[in-house]
C-alpha cells in the first residue's frame, strides 16, 4: 500500500510538471507574436559528445538573422540542433516589446497562437 502512495505521488508531480511545461509554452507562443522571415539561414551539420547520454550525437548549427519592426538586425547561432529539418523552412517569432525574446519556428507556425 505504501508503494501504491509514492508511484500515486510520482505521478502527480510528472503530470504537474509536464502541465507547467505546457502552459509555459503557451504563454511564451503567445507572447512571441511579431513575425519575421530567418534570412542568410545557414545550417551546418555538426557532431558532438553527450557526456550525460554517453553517446555520440548528430545534428546541426543554425545560423541566420532577421530584421524586427524597429528595422533593427538581429544575428544568432544556436548550436547543437537536433531538431533540424532541411525539407522546412523557417521563420523567428518575437515579442514585439523585446526582440530579444524570441524563438525559431517552422514557417507554418502561427506567431502569437
Amino acid at each position: 500500500m505504501k508503494n501504491l502512495g509514492i508511484v500515486g505521488l510520482v505521478v502527480v508531480i510528472t503530470a504537474g510538471l509536464i502541465g507547467l511545461t505546457f502552459w509555459n509554452e503557451a504563454k511564451r507562443s503567445k507572447r512571441l507574436s511579431a513575425e519575421a522571415a530567418a534570412v542568410g539561414f545557414a545550417a551546418t551539420p555538426t557532431e558532438w559528445w553527450d557526456s550525460g547520454e554517453e553517446e555520440h550525437v548528430t545534428g546541426h548549427t543554425l545560423t541566420f538573422s532577421f530584421v524586427d519592426a524597429a528595422n533593427q538586425p538581429h544575428t544568432h547561432t544556436m548550436e547543437q540542433i537536433t531538431w533540424y529539418d532541411p525539407s522546412s523552412s523557417y521563420k523567428v517569432c518575437y515579442n514585439p516589446q523585446d526582440a530579444t525574446d524570441w524563438k525559431l519556428y517552422r514557417s507554418t507556425h502561427v506567431c502569437g497562437s
